[in-house]
């Protein structure tokens, strides 16, 4: 299927992987939820499948294709990620969608878009354009930096009015961490951050589902029926599957205990049924993918390749650390799935046609060590 060596089939297995799992969990915690609202059991389980094989074909698709292609898209991705954003806030726009009170998703008919997910591809599609870019553009503050700050202030701006402070998190760290290891000034890293702290924090602070899932994270019992029952039931979950879990399909949690299960704290669920060697599982695949990720990035052929593979291991690496760490209780809640776990979607689309630009830059670099040129 792909050109290339040991590299690409690791990967791919572990995707493949963390996707048969996923969609075991998926339907043992969905049953209910898809009785409930669709009046079939199997309706979600089957959209869900749906949606990762039509992932698959774009991650075949995508690994066919040169990724230095990729390259001369990167401004309409980044305009058609800004104009999609954008249509979320059109006020009685027809294709929007609210769901508690947040509009972050678009409904095509076919299948709801989540614009924000566009917009963390096409951000790291643009940031490794501009690393690659050579003569040490991105540590000149106003040729390399600045361009950087524009196009992730414009998505921040988007995001923030939705509101989806969990994706400003998201592509705020993926932006940090690409130009950190692009060689961005420390001084421009820091001085933007600190500088745009305050603001950041006095919009979150305007919203009060963000000062409940801040008060909750750090002290869950204060409200344990309200705000706090999501965490109490999420470590619920978690302590009930002990070491070896309660076995597929036999966990309670999912059956309208446990709030989003099959989404955000499909982790929790996984917990239950498959115990801590199941969590352990999937912890160690995504470790396996980083490793691989960043292998890949190693030996790419040139700098647009190693800076691209570098973000798209960010850009799944991170939302699946803050997914695990919110069901540990270890960060407040951000509404983001776990990549490839949780009910598909557009985060399912994007990461698994990341990937296929993955295994198209390893396909392109061999197994033997390459000169890295500009």
């Amino acid at each position: 299927m792909i050109r290339g060596g040991v590299a690409d089939r690791i990967l791919l297995l572990t995707v493949l992987l963390l996707l048969g799992l996923g969609s075991v969990v998926v339907f043992s915690s969905s049953t209910a939820v898809s009785e409930e609202y669709f009046g079939a059991s199997t309706k979600m389980i089957v959209s869900h499948l749906v949606k990762v094989m039509m992932g698959l074909g774009l991650l075949f698709l995508l690994s066919r294709v040169d990724y230095r292609a990729i390259r001369r898209l990167v401004l309409p991705l980044v305009a058609a990620s800004t104009g999609l954003l954008a249509l979320t806030l059109v006020p009685n726009f027809p294709w929007a969608v609210t769901t508690k009170g947040a509009t972050r998703w678009l409904d095509f008919g076919f299948m709801v878009v989540q614009p924000a997910e566009l917009a963390k591809l096409a951000l790291v599609i643009y940031i490794a354009s501009i690393l690659s870019s050579g003569e040490g553009r991105i540590r000149d503050y106003r040729r390399g930096f600045v361009p950087v700050l524009t196009v992730l202030g414009i998505f921040v701006f988007f995001l923030v009015q939705q509101p989806n402070f969990g994706n400003v998190l998201t592509l705020s760290l993926l932006a940090g961490v690409m130009l950190f290891l692009g060689g961005a000034r420390l001084v421009h890293l820091f001085g933007s951050g600190l500088s745009t702290m305050p603001l950041v924090v006095f919009i979150a602070i305007q919203e009060p589902h963000v000062i409940r899932r801040f008060k909750t994270f750090f002290d869950p019992g204060a409200d344990p029926l309200g705000a706090g029952f999501q965490l109490r039931q999420s470590l619920v979950a978690l302590g009930s599957g002990g070491v070896f879990g309660l076995g597929p399909g036999a966990g309670r949690q999912s059956e309208f205990f446990l709030p989003d299960p099959h989404t955000d704290f499909v982790f929790a669920v996984l917990g239950e049924e498959f115990g801590l060697l199941g969590t352990l599982a999937v912890v160690a695949l995504f470790g396996l993918l980083m490793w691989r990720g960043a292998v890949i990035a190693r030996r790419a052929k040139d700098l647009f390749g190693r800076y691209l593979a570098i973000g798209v291991t960010a850009m799944i690496g991170i939302v699946a650390f803050l997914n695990v760490a919110v069901v540990l209780g270890l960060a407040p809640t951000t509404g983001l799935p776990l990549p490839f776990v949780s009910y598909g979607g557009s985060a399912m689309m994007v990461n698994l046609g990341g990937i296929g630009i993955l295994l198209s830059i390893a396909s392109r670099a061999g197994l033997g060590r390459r000169k890295v040129v500009g």
